[in-house]
Formats: structure tokens, C-alpha cells, sequence
């Protein structure tokens, strides 16, 4: 984390701190993380709780300091062996921080499983959808994905999605129709040459709703990408004509896209408004830098 720390740094005496401030945020989060986890912890001895019957450590995240959309997050009912570890860290937390809420994101949260089924035991790593889907085969070889369905809320979109990624590899197999009625059913010949490995997400096609989140995120960085241009060339110069430095900014993102004038434009007028630049005494088309 030292590293990372000291790249902030060097950021934010090069960009100021407008542009490093969710960077900032992010690094926080994962400190104070830390600290709640052993805080978390102390708390479960007061509590008389030897055990939470799996290894349970969190990050608790600024919902304004991470690239990480709240909106249409898939329903998911979490899988019994964890219910008691999320209702004792939301007890915890809520006597810690009176009036914070806590939104989980299990779509980004992950763990690791020990096969005991197959001829030697694996240790995989997968997201918690993928958990909850291979926890449930601890009392039975083969289910319905109505049941899977019924068990997890997991949408039928999400769960065959979800589904894909299990039947590529191997650790299950779903007959071909893959209708609510098909079954699910553990291979239990599965093999692997590596006893410790990671099921990764499939790619998929993304929804026009990811799309647009695609490309705003994009347009959000470029924006701050072009301020932090425009503050290294202004700081720089000190003085300059609107048209100079319009060239200046393209020459500097030409490596990285082509920006159209009127994003430069919003983005000098944002730094105005943010105290970065001023129009001159002497013309409208002439800025300066206030430092």
C-alpha cells in the first residue's frame, strides 16, 4: 500500500487535489477496512461468539469514492452459512456508526469452497453467486434451477448466467435445454491438475444499461483527464489566449483519444467555477491561473 500511497502523492502535486480526492477516498476505505475487520473481531469475543463457522473479513466502501453502480443491483438471497457473519457484522456496525446504512454488494463479493466430493479435495476460489449456487449441492447431487432460483432469487437472466461460467468448467453439468425444469448436477468424475483455482466470471454481452454506464464512465474520465490537462498546461504558462490553449489540450490527448472542443470548453468553464482559472481583466478569451 506504500506505493500506492506515495503514486497519490506524486498525483496530487502534479493534478492538486480536486483530482486525487476519490483516490484519496479509495485508499481511506481500505485502511479504515483494516481496522474494522480487528475492530469486528473484538466484538465477536464481547459477544461470546467463538465462531462464525467461515473466515469473514469485509471492505466498507464511500458509495461516492468508488466506480461502483448501486442502481439495478441483482436480487440475491445470501446462502445460510453466511447469514450469521452478515447479521453480526450489520449489528456491529450499526452500534459503531449510528445512522450510516449499509448497502452489500454481493455481486462483487467472493470466497473460497473446499470440494470434499470428488477423489481429492479443491480449494476454489468464486464470486458469491457461484457460491451460493455450489452450496446448495451440499444436500443433493442434482437440483432444478427452479429450485436454484427459489433458494438464491437470483433472476432467471442472472442465474443461467451465472451457470455459464459453472458448466465451462466442468463442475457441473446442465441439461441441454436449460429450462427451469432441467437439472443441475454435480460431475462427479470432475478432475483437475491444479488442486487450488479460481472460477472467473464469463464475459457477457453487456445490456444497453451497461452500455451507457460504459460509456459515461468513459466520459467521465476523460473530462478529468482534459482538467488535469488543462491545469498542467495553465500552470505551466500561467497566462494564455482560449484559443492556444485549446491546442495545447489536443496536442497533450491527442496519445490518448481525440477530445472535441466543446468537452474542453466544459471543462475549462468547470475549472472557473472550481477557482483553477480566471477569465483576465484584459479579455474574455484570455486565461489565467490562479494559484
Amino acid at each position: 500500500m506504500d506505493a500506492e500511497e506515495a503514486m497519490i502523492n506524486k498525483l496530487k502535486q502534479a493534478c492538486g487535489y480536486e483530482f486525487t480526492n476519490k483516490l484519496h477516498r479509495m485508499f481511506t476505505d481500505m485502511n479504515i477496512s483494516t481496522g474494522l475487520n480487528n475492530d469486528f473481531s473484538d466484538f465477536l469475543k464481547k459477544q461470546n461468539v467463538s465462531e462464525l463457522g467461515v473466515n469473514f473479513s469485509i471492505s466498507v466502501l464511500q458509495a461516492g469514492a468508488w466506480p461502483i453502480g448501486q442502481s439495478n443491483l441483482p436480487t440475491f438471497a445470501i446462502p445460510q452459512e453466511l447469514e450469521k457473519s452478515v447479521r453480526m457484522f450489520e449489528t456491529f456496525y450499526s452500534g459503531k456508526f449510528s445512522g450510516r446504512k449499509l448497502t452489500w454488494l454481493h455481486s462483487f463479493c467472493n470466497g473460497e469452497l473446499k470440494f470434499n466430493h470428488l477423489k481429492r479435495p479443491y480449494f476454489v476460489s468464486m464470486g458469491t453467486f457461484h457460491m451460493a449456487i455450489l452450496l446448495l449441492f451440499n444436500s443433493s447431487d442434482s437440483l432444478k434451477l427452479s429450485d436454484i432460483m427459489e433458494h438464491t432469487k437470483l433472476s432467471e437472466a442472472e442465474l443461467k448466467k451465472q451457470l455459464q461460467t459453472l458448466t465451462e468448467t466442468k463442475i457441473v453439468v446442465l441439461e441441454d435445454d436449460a429450462s427451469l425444469d432441467s437439472a443441475l448436477t454435480l460431475n462427479l468424475n470432475y478432475n483437475n491438475k491444479r488442486t487450488k483455482f479460481k472460477i472467473t466470471s464469463a464475459s457477457q454481452k453487456e445490456t444497453p444499461q451497461e452500455i451507457e454506464q460504459t460509456h459515461n464512465a468513459v466520459d467521465e474520465d476523460r473530462k478529468m483527464y482534459l482538467q488535469a490537462a488543462i491545469v498542467r498546461i495553465m500552470k505551466a504558462r500561467k497566462i494564455l489566449k482560449h484559443t492556444m490553449l485549446i491546442q495545447e489540450v489536443i496536442s497533450q490527448a491527442r496519445a490518448r483519444f481525440s477530445p472535441n472542443i466543446p468537452m474542453i470548453k466544459k471543462c475549462i468553464e468547470a475549472l472557473i467555477d472550481k477557482q483553477y482559472l480566471e477569465r483576465t481583466s484584459n479579455s474574455t478569451d484570455e486565461y489565467s491561473y490562479v494559484a
